[in-house]
């Protein structure tokens, strides 16, 4: 079986990372940062657009947010050894498929070998649907629904439970993180 994962909201810890920058950058924005229920930076960055939210992550900061000091969801430091043996152990492959920006690529590269998260294949690409896994673990509702709809290999969307995909929890497996594939997928 062939196993997709993406890296921000599954392996990453981007939005806290974002949250924590907010913090340290722009204290007087702290009080008002609210819980990310979307995607959609304006629905839990009030203070800023949807523009000055992008610049501030993708053009002014995006090398500390994707670059080796980003964080990583500490359950996957316990995680990706025993996934990645049992994936060998059961002949499955684990395949990143991550919709990274161009200049996050190769700061992403980095930051997956920083802390040891190998792949048996790698693919930046927003268009998930279009790599032959047979599941995708992924936190985006967005991705989730179009990778239902339109995978290639007519694979299934596995949620990464997170506080801005509550409905996508309603519609698909839902884990709270990596090991519980292993489990609740294969069990």
């Amino acid at each position: 079986m062939r196993i997709g994962i993406d890296c921000d909201g599954v392996l990453r810890d981007f939005i806290t990372d974002v949250i924590d920058l907010i913090k340290e950058k722009h204290p007087e924005h702290a009080d008002k940062i609210l819980t990310p229920e979307s995607w959609d930076w304006e629905d839990w960055l009030p203070f800023w657009t949807d523009d000055e939210a992008e610049k501030f992550i993708f053009e002014d900061n995006y090398e500390r947010l994707f670059g080796s000091d980003a964080n990583i969801i500490p359950s996957v430091l316990e995680d990706w050894p025993i996934l990645k043996a049992w994936a060998i152990r059961n002949g499955h492959e684990l395949v990143l498929v991550s919709a990274q920006r161009e200049h996050c690529k190769e700061l992403t590269t980095a930051w997956l070998q920083r802390w040891g998260i190998v792949f048996d294949e790698m693919h930046y690409t927003k268009e998930k649907w279009s790599i032959d896994v047979d599941v995708l673990i992924d936190d985006s509702p967005e991705k989730l629904d179009i990778f239902k709809e339109r995978s290639v290999a007519y694979g299934q969307p596995i949620c990464m439970r997170q506080t801005w995909n509550t409905e996508s929890q309603k519609k698909y497996m839902t884990i709270d993180r990596l090991s519980d594939l292993m489990t609740r997928v294969f069990g």
